[in-house]
């Protein structure tokens, strides 16, 4: 990859736009100095994650931004943004699993561009897109909830939830002595009970911090 070019091709794209380095820093989540060394390619190993989401913020393709085609229009994510276009793209994904912490590229689906206000500085969040009915009608299939990445989670909030290292789950968090209890909306779906041992089968991946339904 030739942060030379990605550099150049920076600079150039976000001077077409009128932006300043603070104004890309803030639509990706960074900070202002990071995006300036990108700029003077001084990003030895760049994240795939991050360009794209600079790319994003300059409404341009990654593919552009990184040299591989000269095709600058945007790369067909579904994203969605505020109408001032001012917020930090959010990644989107299909699934959460084990071992993940900034997600992997190619868990990557798109990004959803987020108001600021509803971002904290230092902390990291994706979008999530909901599948089945376990937690309808709160949470209907096809939504996309905001999730911030923690270990731990408030009692009767709503958190995705890992079972043996499998994919996350969206459900109601109830503590008791010694036991979690994962409830879900849909009555359907009966309690599950993790007492003793078996809570070491639960990890916490964040708890979920907005509903976004498109319609």
């Amino acid at each position: 990859m030739n942060t030379t070019v990605i550099g150049e091709r920076l600079l150039q794209r976000r001077k077409e736009l009128n932006l300043t380095l603070e104004d890309i820093a803030k639509r990706v989540g960074v900070t202002k100095s990071t995006i300036q060394r990108y700029e003077v390619g001084k990003i030895s190993s760049p994240k795939i994650a991050v360009l794209k989401s600079i790319a994003y913020a300059l409404e341009t393709s990654y593919s552009w931004l990184i040299g591989e085609t000269e095709n600058h229009l945007p790369d067909n994510l579904y994203l969605s943004s505020p109408s001032n276009k001012q917020g930090v793209p959010i990644p989107v994904l299909g699934r959460v699993s084990a071992g993940m912490g900034i997600p992997a590229p190619d868990q990557i689906e798109g990004y959803i561009f987020e108001e600021s206000s509803h971002i904290n500085s230092g902390e990291q969040y994706a979008y999530l897109l909901v599948i089945g009915d376990s937690m309808y009608p709160e949470f209907k299939d096809g939504d996309f909830v905001l999730i911030k990445y923690c270990a731990e989670v408030e009692n009767g909030s709503y958190a995705v939830v890992l079972i043996d290292d499998g994919d996350g789950v969206i459900k109601k968090i109830e503590y008791g002595k010694n036991k979690i209890i994962l409830h879900s909306i849909n009555p359907m779906y009966p309690p599950r009970v993790f007492e003793g041992p078996d809570l070491s089968r639960l990890r916490i991946f964040g708890t979920v911090c907005r509903l976004r339904r498109e319609f």
